[in-house]
């Protein structure tokens, strides 16, 4: 396969793009802001080769497509096997990861987002499943954790989430087993991939999804995973009640992906995240 830059300059002269600078926050893609000829604002994306030998950029345009009239997913404009191109999101503002405020805000807007994005059917692409994404989340996290072992020079950083990897598997595969009603999910609903949108009835919009079907339980955990460690358990009960979902379930799936995280061990939090897992109520939640 060409070279990322090789690509996107394929790309660009293909859909007749005036590329910009490349926008922050990309890690897994090249993303740059563009123009096309009608000096429309648009974003060109690139994505990664991915370790699978998956289309990513297949993958994403048959999700956006899924989810066009959801009013909660970027807009797409066109789509390759190799690119995206894709509405500006304005004003683009980040979802806040911390706030004084109320979270009652944050937390309707994302299950009045996971409402619209689970709407959408899978039909007849075959996406990913969750069954088979999920080793390599597990893969990832433990060499996330030896990678920041290294840069802070400390072999025990993330080593609580680390040694609850295999009970945090365990869980998993039962949790998927029994998943009743799979559902088309975004795969990253995080923060830090949900901008403001003026366009959006809901204000917000989705971007850079990793699309696969599986259990909603997972997707409303992984959102409340990512938050600060205070708030991660209050947050997954909160939003399972806003989305609908099974809280058990929920409240599991958010052990696993806390593990997940704390072994990870990027985090300006990681000492609060290392004592959730170690805490009785995770432990709890990891056991069959």
């Amino acid at each position: 396969m060409p070279a990322v830059s090789d690509r996107v300059r394929l790309a660009a002269r293909d859909w007749q793009l005036t590329l910009g600078p490349l926008l922050a926050g990309g890690t897994r893609s090249a993303v740059y802001e563009a123009w096309d000829e009608a000096g429309r604002d648009v974003v060109l994306k690139v994505p990664a080769t991915r370790a699978d030998h998956r289309d990513a950029a297949t993958d994403e345009a048959a999700a956006l497509a899924a989810w066009a009239t959801s009013g909660a997913a970027v807009a797409m404009l066109d789509a390759t096997p190799d690119a995206l191109l894709l509405v500006r999101v304005r004003p683009g503002a980040l979802m806040p990861w911390r706030t004084d405020a109320s979270l009652d805000d944050t937390i309707g807007a994302a299950a009045e987002l996971l409402h619209r994005l689970w709407s959408a059917r899978p039909e007849s692409y075959a996406y990913p499943t969750l069954a088979q994404v999920y080793p390599e989340d597990d893969r990832v996290a433990r060499e996330d954790a030896k990678h920041e072992q290294l840069v802070h020079g400390n072999p025990e950083r993330g080593m609580p989430g680390v040694t609850r990897l295999p009970a945090a598997a365990v869980v998993a595969e039962e949790l998927i087993r029994t998943t009743a009603d799979p559902a088309l999910l975004h795969g990253d609903f995080i923060t830090k991939n949900l901008l403001s949108d003026h366009t959006s009835p809901v204000g917000w919009v989705a971007i850079d999804p990793l699309p696969m079907t599986g259990d909603p339980a997972a997707e409303v955990a992984s959102f409340a995973a990512y938050q600060p460690a205070e708030l991660i358990l209050p947050i997954a009960e909160a939003l399972a009640v806003r989305t609908s979902t099974d809280p058990r379930r929920v409240l599991r799936w958010t052990a696993v992906w806390t593990v997940h995280q704390a072994a990870q061990a990027w985090r300006d939090d990681q000492q609060e995240l290392e004592r959730l897992v170690e805490s009785p109520a995770i432990t709890t939640l990891l056991r069959r």
